[in-house]
């Protein structure tokens, strides 16, 4: 009789855990499939964002137009530093305008100054939540964060929902800004 109890027991820890692992696999394979978009859809490029003249320029601002553009124009290759609360393998997201690194790649600081000396082009640092699914798992939700400093950042929440067997974005809202 006991071994039926826990042979039982044994079936039904089973059968729990693998809707678990199920769940978070469904997320993770809704979450590869807006990763770019979803980058692309909230991101701000740091160097962009963070682009000030220097206090006492001269009245002339024609060379800080002309960098800004310079910089605008400069969308290949922007290092984004990704807070990895979840499963991410950047090299299946490789591309030319994203080089994904684990932002546990570097010490932290406020500024991520370690981040812009190691590299040049560094976009930033974002990170995600778990995606909230309705009933059905049609739709869901998901933030997004963005940050570019100690008091510069940006908070979005990203409106998802399948269609044709594909998820796709159907809304971005900002709603913070630092």
């Amino acid at each position: 009789m006991n071994r039926i109890i826990i042979i039982t027991f044994i079936i039904l820890s089973n059968v729990s855990c693998k809707r678990e692992i199920s769940e978070k696999q469904f997320e993770q394979n809704v979450f590869d499939q807006i990763f770019l978009e979803t980058v692309n859809s909230t991101y701000k490029d740091k160097r962009l964002y963070t682009f000030f003249p220097l206090p006492g320029m001269s009245g002339d601002n024609q060379e800080f137009e002309k960098q800004r553009q310079i910089l605008a124009k400069d969308t290949f290759d922007l290092v984004i530093a990704v807070e990895e609360n979840r499963l991410i393998e950047f090299d299946k997201f490789k591309n030319q305008k994203f080089i994904f690194k684990n932002l546990a790649e570097l010490p932290k600081s406020t500024d991520y100054e370690n981040w812009s000396k190691k590299y040049k082009k560094f976009a930033g640092v974002m990170s995600f939540s778990k995606i909230q699914f309705d009933a059905k798992k049609e739709k869901g939700n998901l933030s997004v964060t963005y940050t570019c400093g100690g008091k510069c950042g940006l908070g979005f929440t990203v409106y998802i929902k399948k269609e044709n067997d594909k998820w796709v974005i159907v809304k971005v809202h900002q709603d913070w800004i630092s």
